[in-house]
């Protein structure tokens, strides 16, 4: 845990490239929402794929926009089926007007069930794939070659712990991003700097799980 928490002030692109994660989310909060995320998102690629090197990856190349761009297609290909049923959900709710009764309780609860339960699935299948799209190029790795990896134990253990850290720097991020002046630059900081920690505690999991 103490590597994750002190990685991205580490090696030679340490100040750079936190300072240009910190960016892109604060340009997201404050100028253009989401399309400053994307880049971001191709720089977890680099840190996740990077996962058994000791620093941080440079932020500013062009491998970093061209990876963005196949990640993105990547997270929506493993989000469209927890979104097909939440909102095959949604229309059993809203269709009728009513409140489910009976056999439509039981729809509704299996439905949210489902959604969560595969929205789980993909989150933890998501960072392998993009790992593996980043390692080799190929978007048709993202969904190739990921059983090995989810199955390990190590990667179990690096993606919980990424993940509770993620949630928990999110959390604190949003309260004060909510807030102006100096509490919102704080907050986007944080968010920043928990998406890093988080991807690289991932990340060595992902490259402990290939071994």
């Amino acid at each position: 845990m103490d590597d994750a928490l002190a990685y991205p002030f580490r090696g030679d692109h340490a100040e750079t490239s936190l300072v240009a994660a910190w960016l892109c989310v604060l340009v997201h909060v404050l100028v253009v929402p989401v399309l400053p995320l994307v880049a971001l998102l191709g720089y977890v690629v680099s840190v996740l794929v990077l996962g058994s090197e000791r620093d941080p990856p440079p932020f500013l190349e062009r491998t970093v926009l061209r990876q963005a761009l196949g990640a993105v297609g990547i997270t929506i290909a493993y989000g469209a089926i927890p979104l097909v049923i939440a909102l095959s959900t949604v229309r059993l709710l809203t269709e009728s007007g009513e409140v489910p009764t009976g056999g439509g309780t039981f729809a509704v609860l299996v439905g949210s069930t489902a959604v969560l339960a595969i929205l789980g699935i993909a989150a933890y299948l998501l960072p392998i794939a993009l790992a593996n799209y980043g390692r080799t190029g190929s978007l048709r790795a993202g969904f190739a070659d990921i059983v090995s990896v989810a199955s390990h134990g190590a990667y179990f253990v690096g993606w919980a712990s990424g993940i509770t850290l993620l949630l928990v720097g999110l959390a604190l991020s949003s309260a004060l991003v909510s807030r102006d002046g100096v509490a919102l630059v704080a907050g986007t900081l944080i968010g920043a700097y928990a998406v890093l920690v988080s991807s690289r505690r991932i990340g060595r999991g992902y490259a402990a799980g290939r071994q």
